[in-house]
């Protein structure tokens, strides 16, 4: 009799360690998949929560089940205590219409109590909106040009003449910068850096001549003067480049992923922002070189090169290259391009973040013309009638679903 009862006793905390050991790993599923829905994961996080969903169709099935209830409908944040039983209670009510499989009730009390009531330790930025019905809002932010010697101007404030770098005149207009050289030249280059912030954009004629549009969250280092047998610049995020023909000189565009676009005189647009999966030079006129890992490929007009920066490989492709430097006229133009890359486009722009209620949202296509400047509920509204999808805009949270 003793030793059943030690047997029972054993099964019976094996039983409750093991059941301890799942409710640790839910709560940690939990928070990932919160940090999935809020937009804030780190690569470990992603890892983890990936292998997860490959243990089972059904972790799939709940993990979608999630997205569902918390994206699809439209909702005041943060929830209530009661709001979150009565949500969760609603969801076990369905999940049990449809399947009887065996997931315990506390897999849904873990993942439904952190969710919807306690993710405010993830910096759970959905539930941190304002969610009165206020106009979605342009960024606000203002040019900064970052001189040799460390000094930032900010160019909002300093029209007229900024400061005279060594043997060059800086002058300021209305969103735009110019550099005219003087008689002295300079035996040391010195480089200057314009940034330009969410929302905002600014033009900078260099010392050549060249005139260059750089988009919202981009900078250009470039030097004062050019010195030497080349001219060189680096850009981060998008420029659309004018420049000034010296055959004796090439110009050079340069990027953190190891793309360089050479050329002696052309227009043409490069967009190489660090948190995009590519970078493409679309050429509007004359010719250029662009050299990606040690090959080099020529482009013509209405061309565009697109390198992939996690497989190192290119693609060559005719387009219409105004449809790629429509952003310095002040309209965003798309010409059959994934609903995902948009949104990304529109985030640098507007005070906004973006959630989707499946993935497959995010390749859905749009072609159209938006005035930069419109109304952003305006802009929503030919996307969701172009592309057939659902956007419920709740603050500043953007959620995109299938119609």
């Amino acid at each position: 009799m003793y030793y059943m009862k030690k047997v029972e006793q054993d099964k019976a905390q094996k039983f409750e360690a093991s059941e301890q050991e799942a409710l640790f790993n839910t709560f940690k599923i939990s928070r990932r998949v919160a940090e999935d829905i809020a937009g804030c994961m780190d690569e470990t996080g992603r890892q983890e929560l990936e292998a997860w969903l490959q243990e089972s169709d059904e972790h799939k099935t709940i993990f979608q089940d999630i997205k569902d209830e918390l994206i699809t409908q439209p909702r005041t944040w943060p929830y209530s205590g009661e709001q979150v039983e009565c949500q969760l209670m609603m969801f076990h009510q369905r999940r049990a219409k449809v399947s009887r499989r065996s997931i315990s009730w506390w897999r849904y009390v873990a993942v439904f109590i952190l969710l919807l009531g306690i993710a405010g330790g993830i910096h759970w930025r959905v539930a941190k909106q304002d969610v009165m019905n206020t106009p979605i809002q342009m960024a606000q932010g203002y040019a900064v040009l970052v001189l040799s010697n460390g000094e930032k101007v900010t160019l909002q404030d300093s029209l007229g003449s900024v400061s005279e770098e060594p043997s060059v005149d800086i002058q300021v207009s209305d969103q735009m910068i110019s550099y005219k050289n003087e008689r002295e030249r300079v035996r040391e280059q010195t480089y200057n850096r314009l940034v330009v912030p969410r929302g905002g954009e600014f033009k900078v004629e260099l010392a050549d001549g060249t005139r260059v549009w750089l988009n919202a969250q981009s900078e250009l280092r470039y030097p004062v003067q050019f010195i030497g047998n080349q001219r060189v610049v680096y850009l981060k995020g998008e420029g659309y480049f004018e420049v000034t023909s010296n055959e004796e000189k090439p110009f050079i565009v340069r990027t953190l992923s190891d793309v360089e676009v050479k050329v002696l005189g052309t227009r043409f647009n490069v967009s190489a922002y660090e948190d995009d999966a590519d970078v493409t030079t679309t050429l509007a006129e004359g010719s250029v070189e662009v050299t990606v890992g040690g090959e080099s490929i020529r482009i013509v007009p209405n061309e565009q090169l697109v390198f992939d920066k996690k497989r190192h490989t290119s693609l060559l492709r005719e387009v219409n290259a105004s449809v790629y430097s429509a952003w310095k006229d002040g309209n965003f133009c798309f010409e059959n391009q994934r609903l995902e890359q948009i949104m990304e486009q529109l985030k640098r722009w507007y005070e906004i973040e973006v959630f989707y209620a499946r993935e497959e949202v995010k390749n859905c296509r749009f072609t159209g013309d938006l005035k930069k400047y419109d109304n952003f509920e305006k802009i929503v509204k030919m996307i969701e009638e172009v592309a057939g999808v659902k956007i419920n805009i709740n603050g500043n949270s953007i959620v995109i679903g299938a119609k």
